[in-house]
Formats: C-alpha cells, sequence, structure tokens
C-alpha cells in the first residue's frame, strides 16, 4: 500500500472541512451530555442513536456482506466508534475539551505507524514531516489557550486519548485495506450495528438511565446533545469519512484532526476567549503541515 497522495479533489477539501467543523463542535456535545450522565452512559447513548439513525439501510446492506466482512466490520465498530466514543468522554470528565481536542491530532501518525507496520503503506519523508508539523501546529494553539496546570493535569486520561487515536489508526487502516471499493453507507451502517444495539441493550437494563430521565433535571438538556452528537457527528460523520478515504490518501483524510483544534479556537471566541499571535502561528504551521503531509 502506498501511501503517497494524489491531488485531493475540491470535494475532498469540502469533506475534510465540514468534518472539522462537525467534530470540533462534538467535544463540547461530549461535555454538556457528562453533565448528567456518566461518559459509558454518554458513549452507549452515542453508539445507540447512531445505529438507530442507519436503521432503515440495513435491510439492503445486510444481505451483502460475508462472514468474513462482519468481523472486519465489527473490528471497525468497536475501535473507530464505540470504543473511542467511552475514551473520549472519560477523558472530558477530567481533562479540558481543547486538550482532548489537541490529543486527537495524534490520529495520523497512529494511523501512518500502524500502516506501515501492517500493511506495507509506504509514506515520504515530506509526508512524515507534515505529519509532524501539524501535531505541531494544533499543540501550539491548545500551549496558546490553556494554562500549564491544564496541560499537565491527569496524565492517565490523556492516555485515554492517546489509546483512542490508536483506536482510530486501526480502523482507518482496516477501512483503506479491506473496503475499498465498498459503499461508505454500507461500512457505516453494519459496523455501527455491531456496537450501536448492544450499546443499546446495555443502556436500559445495566444502567440507571431511565431513572436518571426521571429523576436528574438536566438529563434532557443532556440528553439532547448527546443525541446530536450521535446523530450528526457519529452517524453522518463516520459515512463523510468514509467517503473521504475512499476519494482521497489516508494521510488526507485523518489530517481532518489537526483543523478540529482549529474549529474549537473559532468556537472559543463565541465564548469570550480572546486570539493572540499564538494562535495565528497554530494556525499557520497547520496548514503549512497539511500542505506539506499531502503534497506529491
Amino acid at each position: 500500500m502506498n501511501a503517497t497522495p494524489t491531488r485531493p479533489s475540491a470535494l475532498a477539501w469540502f469533506l475534510l472541512v465540514f468534518l472539522a467543523i462537525l467534530w470540533g463542535g462534538s467535544f463540547i456535545l461530549m461535555f454538556e451530555g457528562l453533565k448528567a450522565f456518566t461518559a459509558v452512559e454518554v458513549a452507549a447513548i452515542r453508539m445507540a442513536v447512531a445505529a438507530i439513525c442507519m436503521s432503515p439501510f440495513l435491510f439492503k446492506y445486510v444481505p451483502q456482506v460475508t462472514w468474513r466482512d462482519w468481523g472486519w466490520l465489527t473490528v471497525i465498530g468497536l475501535a473507530g466508534n464505540a470504543i473511542p466514543a467511552y475514551l473520549f468522554a472519560q477523558s472530558e470528565t477530567q481533562l479540558p475539551t481543547a486538550v482532548v481536542g489537541v490529543l486527537n491530532s495524534l490520529s495520523p501518525i497512529f494511523t501512518l505507524i500502524i500502516g506501515f507496520i501492517f500493511f506495507g503503506m509506504r509514506t515520504p519523508l515530506r509526508n512524515g514531516v507534515g505529519v509532524m508539523l501539524g501535531f505541531g501546529g494544533a499543540t501550539i494553539l491548545v500551549l496558546a489557550g490553556s494554562k500549564q496546570s491544564d496541560v499537565n493535569t491527569n496524565l492517565i486520561f490523556a492516555l485515554l486519548v492517546v489509546a483512542a487515536t490508536f483506536c482510530y489508526g486501526i480502523s482507518t487502516n482496516t477501512i483503506k485495506n479491506f473496503f475499498a471499493g465498498r459503499e461508505p453507507i454500507m461500512i457505516t451502517t453494519i459496523a455501527l450495528s455491531t456496537v450501536g444495539w448492544p450499546a443499546l441493550l446495555f443502556l436500559l437494563t445495566g444502567t440507571d438511565f431511565l431513572d436518571k430521565m426521571a429523576t436528574n433535571p438536566q438529563a434532557s438538556n443532556a440528553l439532547i446533545a448527546i443525541v446530536i452528537l450521535g446523530a450528526v457527528s457519529t452517524a453522518l460523520g463516520v459515512v463523510l469519512f468514509n467517503k473521504l478515504l475512499q476519494i482521497s490518501s489516508v494521510i488526507f483524510t485523518t489530517s481532518v484532526t489537526y483543523l478540529i483544534p482549529v474549529v474549537a479556537m473559532i468556537l472559543g471566541l463565541f465564548n469570550g476567549e480572546a486570539l493572540t499571535w499564538w494562535h495565528g502561528l497554530g494556525f499557520l504551521v497547520i496548514l503549512v503541515g497539511v500542505w506539506l503531509a499531502n503534497r506529491k
């Protein structure tokens, strides 16, 4: 497998920016959901909602799926959705959303490492340098907007995000290598079904979700935030991500994680946060990194 990218199309750039906006707001939605529910409940609701949204496509695509496909799609459902959903929510119980967002930028690095070790993906040096520059720019953005104590808080919870990005690396390489010619909606529908319906069963029988809905005054607003998270950020977002992965390179697709902190900082302006020249430097480094990572 060769990771050397072709020139991204206009559609690919549009999807990249749109996904960055979509997922840049997901950390805020998770934060709102955690006001009433635990991390495991947030993840379960998110997966259940996403599976329900994709359920109209089940009858069309289930007959097309082989037993081998089911195995790999379960890997995608777990590594690309369920496990990271829990790890990100758990990390936000202790870490600022901006820190979680920048740690998410490790995804392309793990994607390249896993692709190189297990799938023989060849990556030119300049593309690898671009990946590292993108992560460096995202780091500058977080350091510019966060206190030093925020960055150094709870290493264990930061490692949860690192583990989530490792899972993303597994999922991305699995999709690119085993489902390159398959419909993105099929991949998303089956993968989310393997984790979403069990998550719904667990939510209703293994948690006090129903009691919280009846007694916690914050539960309704929290549920709305998670429903939006599951329907838009997960169901729609994963379909678009899989589509982008099919029409562009692995490196270009995972570059979306570098743009997420940019979106987070822009959203911060609406909360009264000020931008400094450090933020401008972070923007510039990210743009150079994305360009270099995808240069022929």
